[in-house]
């Protein structure tokens, strides 16, 4: 499976989709400091173009908003007027009222001077946020470039910090551009970079209606303008752009896989995956593998497990397949032996803790998953699970939960996990 740490390629994959209420622009309260508000109004700063001139174009952690890439053009690009993106009333505040007093107060907390690339590299994501949005609402209109790229960042940093729900009301406009073929609307198109697309896309399923039939739609849309550009790009015989464009290919193909998955439709997902062609066999395996699991067919699972070349995956297959036969003991030995063999991998200790509280060893369970918040960052998965056996071994759970508050706060920050802080909720508090 996939590290519980971070969702793998971009932000839609396995994320938790928090339900909160979008509020409309509520007034400051007498407390909130101004100096924290993007929507107050601020100076024109000359420094915009220095908090961007640092942000690396990628980011190796998954769980780090990366720079849109560059927009492929052939010809000179238009001059747009982009004041549309930059109405103040189409944002939204973000409060810290769902952030425990241990990060707000924490030694960690970054300076207030501190630039946009240096709160993306520190795992700050809500004052990124808020940093990106200052930086947008003070570009030039016609900065196409510049201010695709802030609203990438703060889009992508709202669904990090779970508040995908102000992402898409904020993402609302520019969907609206995209999906409905307004005269202009392709010279404004063409400039957004592909990531912040296909951000657009995923932003469009969150609390759709249709529950994300419309996404799906709109992935094979973009699959049919990528084909158009592959063709262009074979009569122009540019190898690196058919590369490129057969990468976003294969890449959109699993993405249907995953939004199928999300509205429940597991058999449609099975058989999408089989009409994918020059996808990584093993990748493919693991899927069709994780779908066969999903839906109870054992056998299915064990085959398509068989044919897996990554040994670390295949020994994980064991272990779930012993667990979905309700043998937790032989589970717990197979996971113990991946830890050993495999350090740095927390996913199997996590299980292996899953797996010792399914047999009655709660307590041991409850250590390992404690060891494992001393060494790693925290995650959501082992906050929700320790504090959860804390719920149910002691009478002092709210007291145990605030110290691992505390310890998850006093760790050195960084993009890992999701960023450095975490919500209430994740504490079960």
């Amino acid at each position: 499976m996939d590290s519980p740490i971070s969702p793998s390629g971009s932000v839609r994959r396995h994320a938790r989709n928090i339900s909160h209420p979008v509020p409309q622009r509520a007034a400051r309260g007498p407390l909130e400091a101004a100096t924290d508000d993007p929507l107050a109004d601020a100076p024109a700063s000359p420094a915009i173009s220095d908090a961007l001139s640092d942000i690396p174009a990628e980011e190796k952690t998954s769980s780090t908003p990366r720079l849109p890439e560059p927009v492929l053009a052939h010809r000179p690009r238009p001059n747009v007027d982009l004041r549309f993106l930059q109405d103040r009333q189409l944002f939204h505040s973000v409060t810290t009222e769902d952030i425990p007093n241990a990060y707000i107060n924490s030694q960690h907390r970054p300076p207030v001077e501190s630039s946009l690339s240096e709160l993306v590299q520190g795992g700050h994501f809500r004052r990124a946020a808020e940093a990106a949005l200052r930086a947008l609402l003070q570009s030039p209109p016609t900065a196409a470039e510049q201010i695709f790229q802030l609203l990438y960042t703060r889009l992508a940093c709202l669904v990090l910090i779970s508040r995908p729900d102000i992402a898409a009301a904020e993402a609302i406009p520019l969907i609206g551009l995209t999906s409905r073929g307004a005269p202009g609307s392709h010279e404004v198109v063409e400039l957004i970079p592909w990531d912040l697309r296909i951000l657009l896309v995923r932003l469009q399923s969150i609390g759709a209606a249709d529950s994300g039939r419309r996404g799906i739609m709109a992935l094979y849309a973009l699959a049919s303008e990528v084909r158009a550009n592959i063709r262009l790009a074979r009569r122009d015989e540019d190898a690196a752009d058919v590369e490129l464009w057969n990468a976003r290919l294969h890449d959109l193909g699993l993405r249907v896989c995953d939004a199928l998955v999300e509205r429940g439709e597991l058999e449609t997902a099975t058989k999408h995956l089989e009409t994918l062609t020059d996808v990584d066999a093993d990748e493919l395996a693991y899927r069709k593998a994780l779908l066969r699991l999903r839906v109870g067919d054992i056998a299915g699972t064990r085959q398509c497990a068989k044919q897996l070349q990554d040994d670390a995956r295949r020994k994980t297959f064991e272990a779930l397949l012993e667990v979905a036969d309700g043998k937790h003991e032989n589970a717990v030995t197979i996971w113990k032996a991946l830890i050993e063999e495999y350090p740095g991998h927390e996913q199997f200790a996590l299980n292996a803790a899953v797996s010792l509280f399914y047999t009655g060893h709660i307590a041991a369970a409850g250590d390992m998953l404690e060891s494992l918040a001393q060494e790693v960052p925290a995650f959501p998965t082992l906050l929700f699970n320790l504090s959860t056996i804390y719920e149910l071994c002691t009478e002092r759970a709210p007291e145990k939960k605030l110290a691992l508050v505390q310890q998850a706060a006093s760790r050195q920050p960084g993009p890992a996990t999701g960023g450095w802080e975490h919500a209430t909720f994740e504490f079960k508090l």
